[in-house]
């Protein structure tokens, strides 16, 4: 069987004027991805990322962690390569849409949004209800397209012991995920529970055999509990 790991990026710099960018805990978290899938003694044959900044920067010290992990390469190498399929939704444009439907008076984006705690819970919420409308628009439908066509061509790329890594968000995989585990009227509501409780670096596995893709694992993030030691490991395991 082949074998597909998909990664949410690592936390980015919510509320600073520029989101799609790393923060330094996101950084950290990418390389200790990196890191604990070359303890594991994984070896991606190839890692693909989404287009944006985050999940570039994710797969980068991804591939660095790995690397480093594996006593400078021990003779790895394998292609990193941009998908735009495995972007993320823009959620400005989902609140935008909410707002001009006259669901959701929030006014809050990723960037202006706040990085405290209350901020961040203020700003979910408000997402939360506007993916609801969004989920009915063709816009989603389109973005829904895309994800299921890119694990698509991602299985295809995993044959028996083959490895694809994916640096994604937490949108797109649970999307990607929830049409995996759910019946068809029931991927948009797994969907939106997913990706609201999805780690930064957190990895879902999938599997790929004669029988297709079945997915065994969500949301896995040992490798910052490993990483803390004997500490609170809080300070890695983030949402935003």
């Amino acid at each position: 069987m082949g074998a597909i790991h998909l990664v949410r990026h690592g936390q980015a710099s919510f509320g600073s004027g520029d989101y799609d960018r790393l923060s330094e805990t996101g950084h950290l978290q990418a390389e200790l991805t990196g890191w604990d899938m070359a303890a594991r003694r994984l070896r991606p044959d190839v890692v693909i990322h989404g287009g944006m900044r985050r999940q570039r920067e994710t797969a980068q010290g991804l591939v660095k962690g790995l690397r480093e992990g594996l006593r400078e390469g021990a003779g790895w190498d394998c292609p990193v390569e941009c998908d735009e399929r495995w972007a993320e939704y823009d959620a400005d444009e989902v609140l935008t849409a909410a707002r001009v439907a006259g669901v959701s008076a929030g006014h809050g984006t990723l960037d202006s949004a706040g990085a405290s705690d209350e901020a961040k819970q203020a700003f979910q919420r408000q997402l939360d209800a506007a993916l609801g409308h969004w989920a009915g628009l063709e816009a989603f439908d389109t973005y829904r397209a895309a994800a299921e066509s890119a694990i698509a061509d991602a299985a295809a790329r995993s044959g028996s012991g083959r490895t694809t890594v994916v640096v994604s968000s937490a949108g797109t995989i649970s999307l990607a995920v929830a049409g995996l585990l759910a019946d068809p009227e029931g991927v948009v509501g797994l969907w939106t529970r997913l990706q609201r409780v999805t780690v930064n670096t957190g990895v879902a596995r999938v599997v790929v055999g004669r029988g297709g893709m079945t997915c065994i694992a969500v949301n896995e993030h040992q490798h910052l509990e490993r990483a803390a030691g004997g500490e609170d490991p809080r300070g890695l395991i983030t949402l935003r």
